[in-house]
């Protein structure tokens, strides 16, 4: 399954979140001062998300690791109804490729 470029976003996006209060709490503690721990915090969740956006496309191209589904190159249009996907359990059991 390939991952979109909105889910990448969100994930770069909900886990920078979580990070940037970290930074921003660690910079109040040594520093005490809101302004500083706003604008680092802010311009560090900026160049992280473009890090974090380009680390995960990056590894999207990179084979290694992937395990490829015997399925994968059906081109399905969209998600089988629960239905459909017992039909193809028994035919899949039936040629012998389930048990």
């Amino acid at each position: 399954m390939i991952e979109s470029h909105a889910r990448s976003v969100s994930k770069a996006v909900s886990y920078r979140l979580m990070g940037t209060f970290a930074t921003m709490l660690i910079v109040f503690i040594f520093t005490r001062k809101v302004v500083l721990s706003l604008g680092v915090g802010f311009f560090e969740l900026l160049a992280k998300i473009g890090c974090f956006y380009l680390h995960e496309r990056i590894w999207e191209k990179i084979r290694w690791g992937k395990i490829d589904h015997p399925l994968g190159e059906l081109d399905v249009k969209e998600k089988l109804r629960p239905e459909d996907m017992e039909k193809v359990k028994e035919q899949l059991r039936e040629m012998g490729y389930m048990d």
